[in-house]
C-alpha cells in the first residue's frame, strides 16, 4: 500500500484526483436513476433543455417550483456532453464531491501543512455517505460544497482578520441559497453564531463584519434567480416554495418522510462509518477556548456537526442526506484531533475492534445474499416489498466476492500493529466499504427497483406520439425520462372520472393494488405487468 508520507506533497491534488476517479466515475452509472428524488431532478433538467425554458423548471409537463435552478444548469451540460442518462445526470454530485474533498485539502494545507490537508480530504471521501451523495442525481453534494466553503472562509477570517475571507464567506452562502433556498443561509449563521456565543465573541465579531460589502455580495449570489421567476410568477411562486417546499417541510412530514427523534441518531452511524468508532475520541478533544489553531478546528467541526444534527432532528421532513453537509465537519475535526494528539495504541486498539465488530455483519451478510435471496420475500409482507421481489432478478455472484474483499480488509485491520499508520488503514476500509455496497449490491437493488419503470417506458417509447398517457395514483419521473413522454397523474374520483370519459385510445400506468378501482381493464391484456407496476393501452 502507497502511504500517504510516501507522496511528494505538491502532488497531492492529483492524488486525491486519482482516488476520487477511481473510485466514482467507473460505478456512477452503473445503477439506473432512483425514484422519487434522483429521476425528478434528472427530469426537470432535461424538460429545461427540451422546451428551452431556463428560468422557470417544469417536470412531466407541469411547473416544478421545488429547487432552484443551478444544479439543473450543471446536469444540462453534461446531458449535452455524455447524453441523457444516469451517468450525465450523477457527474455534478461526484464533480462537487471531489471539489468539496480538494477544498478541505487546500484549508488543511494552507492552515496547518499539506499532510494535514489531504488526510482531511481522504477522510471525507473515505466516509460511506459521502460515497452514495457523490453517486446521487440530487443537489446535496453540491449544496456541501457551498456551505463548506462559507464556513472554512470564516474560519480562515477568524485566524487572520482578512475581511477579504468575510466577503467570501458571504459569496458562498449566497450561492448555497440560489442552489437549494433558505438553508444554504440558515445552516452557516448559525453555526457562526454559535461559535462566537461559545467563545464569548459575538459583538466584537459582529462588529468586525463588512456589512455593506458582505450584504451586496450575498444578494448578488443568491437572489437573480428569484428576482426572475418572482418577477414573473409573482405572489404564487413565493408560496410554493417558501411556504409550502420549506418552511412546510420542517413543520409537517412531506412525502411520507417522516421520523422520530432517533432518526438521524441511526442515519449518522451508518453514514459516517468506518469512522464511527472515532467519535468519542474527537469529542474528548472539545476545548470552550483556546489561542490553539487545532482546538479551533475542533471546536468548530463539533458545533457545526451539532447545529446541523439538532436543526434537522427538529424539522418533521426527514431524508437522510438531509444532514450530510456535517460529514466535512467530521473529517475537518478527525484530522484536527488527530494532528493535535494522536490517538494512543489502547485507543487504536479499541477503534480497531469496534469497527470489526460493527462492519463483519456486514461482510458476513454480503458474502450470503445471493444464496438467502430467494428465500427474503418469506420474511417480508408489505404487498409492495413482496411484488418488487417477485420479479425475475436474481443477484450475482460479485455482492459474495465484494462480501470476502470487505472481510479481508476488516481482518488486514484487525491484526494491524502499526499506530502511525492507521489513519491509512481506516481510509482504505471506508474506500472499500463503499464500492462493495455501490457496485454490485447498489447495482443490483437499482436495477431490481427500477426494472418495472424502464419496462414501462420502453413500452411507451413503441406507441404513438398523440396517444394520450396516463398514471393512476402514482407519479414515478423515470418513466417520463426514460421514455421522453410525460404523462398526466389522475388521482382517486377525479381521475376516474377522467379515464371513464376517454372516447380515444390512451395509455394508462397503475399499481397492481389500483387495479380493482379500473374494472374495465379486467378484459384487456397488460402490456407490462412487473414488480407491482400495471402498463395497458386502452382501445374505445
Amino acid at each position: 500500500m502507497t502511504r500517504i508520507d510516501d507522496i511528494p506533497s505538491h502532488h497531492y491534488g492529483w492524488y486525491l484526483f486519482v482516488i476520487w476517479a477511481a473510485f466514482s466515475l467507473p460505478s456512477l452509472g452503473l445503477a439506473p436513476l432512483f425514484d422519487y428524488d434522483e429521476t425528478i431532478y434528472a427530469q426537470t433538467a432535461a424538460d429545461m433543455m427540451r422546451l428551452g425554458e431556463w428560468i422557470v423548471p417544469t417536470a412531466n409537463g407541469l411547473q416544478f417550483f421545488e429547487k432552484p435552478p443551478f444544479t439543473y444548469y450543471m446536469m444540462n451540460l453534461c446531458f449535452v456532453i455524455f447524453g441523457e442518462n444516469a451517468f450525465a445526470a450523477r457527474l455534478p454530485s461526484a464533480i462537487f464531491t471531489l471539489l468539496t474533498a480538494q477544498l478541505l485539502f487546500r484549508f488543511g494545507r494552507d492552515m496547518h501543512s499539506p499532510q494535514f490537508g489531504i488526510a482531511a480530504a481522504l477522510i471525507f471521501l473515505s466516509m460511506l455517505e459521502v460515497g452514495i451523495l457523490g453517486h446521487a442525481a440530487i443537489l446535496d453534494a453540491v449544496l456541501n460544497f457551498f456551505v463548506a466553503a462559507c464556513l472554512l472562509n470564516y474560519f480562515r477570517w477568524l485566524q487572520s482578520d482578512n475581511r477579504t475571507y468575510a466577503l467570501w464567506c458571504a459569496a458562498m452562502m449566497g450561492v448555497a441559497v440560489s442552489i437549494k433556498g433558505p438553508v444554504g443561509a440558515v445552516i452557516p449563521i448559525l453555526v457562526i453564531v454559535a461559535d462566537r456565543l461559545v467563545v464569548g465573541d459575538l459583538q466584537r465579531a459582529l462588529k468586525n463584519i463588512p456589512w455593506i460589502s458582505a450584504l451586496l455580495l450575498f444578494f448578488i449570489t443568491a437572489t437573480p434567480w428569484y428576482l426572475m421567476i418572482w418577477l414573473e410568477h409573482g405572489i404564487g411562486f413565493l408560496y410554493e416554495f417558501i411556504m409550502v417546499q420549506n418552511i412546510g417541510r420542517a413543520l409537517q412530514p412531506m412525502q411520507g418522510h417522516g421520523g422520530g427523534w432517533h432518526y438521524y441518531i441511526v442515519v449518522f452511524m451508518i453514514s459516517v462509518l468506518p469512522w464511527l468508532a472515532w467519535m468519542p475520541y474527537l469529542i474528548r478533544h472539545w476545548k470552550r477556548e483556546s489561542n490553539e489553531l487545532l482546538d479551533n478546528m475542533i471546536r468548530l467541526s463539533l458545533l457545526w456537526s451539532i447545529i446541523v444534527f439538532v436543526l434537522f432532528s427538529f424539522a418533521q421532513t426527514k431524508l437522510p442526506h438531509y444532514i450530510s453537509c456535517l460529514y466535512t465537519a467530521i473529517a475537518l475535526g478527525l484530522a484536527a484531533a488527530w494532528w493535535r494528539k494522536p490517538a494512543d495504541v489502547r485507543q487504536v486498539v479499541g477503534m480497531q475492534k469496534a469497527t470489526f465488530i460493527m462492519l463483519l455483519p456486514v461482510a458476513l451478510v454480503l458474502i450470503i445474499f445471493p444464496f438467502i435471496y430467494s428465500n427474503i420475500s418469506d420474511w417480508v409482507h408489505h404487498p409492495r416489498a413482496v411484488a418488487v421481489l417477485s420479479q425475475d432478478i436474481q443477484p450475482g455472484f460479485f455482492i459474495s466476492l465484494a462480501g470476502f474483499l470487505l472481510l479481508a480488509v476488516l481482518f488486514w485491520l484487525w491484526k494491524a500493529q502499526m499506530q502511525a499508520y492507521v489513519l491509512h488503514r481506516f481510509i482504505v476500509l471506508g474506500f472499500v466499504l463503499q464500492s462493495c455496497l455501490l457496485i454490485p449490491l447498489g447495482t443490483f437493488a437499482g436495477k431490481l427497483a427500477q426494472a418495472p419503470q424502464s419496462s414501462i417506458a420502453q413500452s411507451i417509447q413503441g406507441l404513438p406520439k398523440d396517444l394520450p398517457i396516463y398514471s393512476y395514483n402514482l407519479n414515478f419521473p423515470s418513466i417520463s425520462f426514460q421514455s421522453d413522454r410525460p404523462y398526466q397523474v389522475v388521482l382517486n374520483a377525479e381521475g376516474l372520472e377522467v379515464l371513464k370519459t376517454q372516447q380515444h385510445a390512451y395509455a394508462v400506468i397503475l399499481r397492481s393494488e389500483s387495479f380493482k378501482q379500473l374494472p374495465w381493464l379486467e378484459k384487456i391484456h397488460a402490456t407490462v405487468d412487473q414488480g407491482g407496476f400495471l402498463f395497458y393501452i386502452v382501445e374505445p
